[in-house]
């Protein structure tokens, strides 16, 4: 299922750590008081390789309250350069589908956003996210395209 208010970040560049953002505000989507299991899914249109030394993390956080007084990971993409997330390929430009829940440790957290940190040499990266309220189903689609070099 999906919808607008679904929407954790729009299409855009980032080249510094940050929360997503919708049409310039900062989007935090309200799942409820109650258990929900899902998707996140993260498009990567671009994302700049060269150095050699970029990571891109990113992060579903969970909060307790709109202000994320208390806050957890509830589910974590890793890209980049093969050098820094120990794989044997670099990162490509995908679909990404990663399965989440909103509950940690018999914590539920009713409030959710993304979170990408970004380290590296000139590190960019375009996504977009979105949630979907389903059955996780783990997964990626990749894209004709190559990375920025």
């Amino acid at each position: 299922m999906f919808d607008e208010t679904s929407k954790l970040k729009d299409a855009g560049a980032v080249t510094s750590s940050g929360y997503g953002e919708v049409d310039a505000s900062p989007q935090v989507v309200n799942l409820g008081a109650g258990l929900v299991r899902g998707n996140v899914i993260i498009d990567v249109d671009a994302m700049v390789m060269q150095g050699n030394d970029q990571l891109y993390g990113l992060h579903l956080i969970g909060g307790s309250d709109a202000s994320f007084t208390q806050e957890a990971a509830l589910a974590t993409l890793e890209l980049g350069a093969k050098e820094v997330i120990e794989d044997d390929l670099d990162s490509k430009l995908a679909r990404y589908v990663v399965p989440f829940e909103n509950e940690k440790n018999g914590i539920v957290y009713p409030f959710i956003r993304i979170r990408h940190e970004i380290s590296g040499t000139s590190p960019s990266i375009n996504y977009q996210a979105r949630l979907e309220k389903d059955l996780p189903i783990k997964g990626r689609i990749f894209s004709n395209t190559t990375t920025t070099t």
